[in-house]
């Protein structure tokens, strides 16, 4: 059972997506009727998307599910326990941070799936400290409630294989210089190797060599691209942020508070420093690991100094 917490904002909307996933998942067995009528005071819809032919549920928008309506939903969860094995998988659940009674909601999930102990839960998460403020602050309600796997990245001999190939069979031959520096550039993140090999593909042509020449073309495709997105990001910083941000994109992001990075940057005050950089992690633009602060989009670090 898939729960998709994106972006979500408030208890009811959290409630909302957990029904909505039991009803999608129950919607071709003998259940589903039982399920509906016990959702019956939210009336609910269903009915299937004309574009992509996939069922959608709807609810009653003027009732709004309160914190203790988590525990009734989670026995809904249960009751598919007794016919069946289900797994149920709550992706991007950092998310449920972003709402003002998240403690409340962490809670009453925890006091209900511990006491679950035929059904696997699986959190998913993007935003890595966000994560851990909830599996491994000893204040949150899920303290050391689950097993953390870290999804690394994948071996550069293997995934550039795979990545040559693609290219050969597009009638495109990518030498291995470039490819180490797109593995390099995109900080090995699968995802952002994937989007400039995608760009350095819409550059050039069939038959022809990729060096690193075609490099600055694909970045600039790129740029193009999520100029807006980058901008933005800049409208959100202050001065000081934005001189942090940008010594960081300048001379990495391993030793911020040493005296040649705050002479870079224009501070004097290594707390100045901290202050900025506390506030672009809490905006996603960089983050923490290893004890070096990267950016969460490698192309926006290359934009910074490609803008100025």
């Amino acid at each position: 059972m898939y729960v998709d917490l994106l972006g979500i904002k408030s208890i009811d909307a959290l409630c909302r997506r957990i029904l909505r996933a039991i009803v999608i998942l129950e919607q071709k067995t003998g259940w589903l009727e039982k399920i509906v009528k016990s959702l019956a005071y939210l009336r609910p819809s269903i009915s299937v998307d004309p574009f992509t032919s996939l069922p959608t549920v709807s609810f009653d928008a003027s009732v709004k599910l309160q914190a203790n309506s988590i525990p009734e939903v989670l026995t809904l969860i249960e009751s598919l326990g007794k016919k069946r094995k289900p797994v149920v998988v709550f992706d991007e659940f950092q998310d449920i941070l972003n709402f003002e009674d998240s403690y409340e909601a962490l809670a009453l999930l925890r006091s209900k799936i511990q006491f679950q102990s035929t059904i696997p839960y699986i959190f998913v998460g993007s935003i890595r400290h966000k994560m851990d403020a909830i599996f491994t602050h000893h204040e949150s309600p899920f303290f050391k409630s689950a097993i953390p796997m870290t999804v690394d990245p994948l071996p550069y001999e293997e995934f550039s294989q795979f990545l040559s190939k693609k290219f050969t069979k597009g009638q495109r031959k990518i030498d291995d210089e470039t490819l180490e520096h797109v593995f390099e550039m995109a900080n090995n993140i699968s995802g952002d190797i994937q989007q400039l090999c995608e760009a350095l593909w819409e550059v050039t042509s069939e038959k022809e060599a990729i060096g690193m020449d075609k490099l600055k073309s694909a970045l600039e495709l790129i740029f193009s691209r999520e100029q807006k997105s980058y901008e933005n990001y800049i409208s959100l910083l202050t001065d000081i942020q934005h001189k942090c941000l940008m010594a960081i994109a300048m001379e990495g992001g391993k030793k911020v508070f040493s005296v040649a990075f705050m002479k870079s940057a224009g501070f004097n005050n290594p707390s100045t420093v901290k202050r900025s950089i506390t506030r672009l992690i809490k905006l996603n633009i960089l983050f923490e690991r290893e004890g070096e602060y990267r950016f969460t989009n490698p192309f926006f670090r290359a934009w910074l100094p490609h803008k100025g």
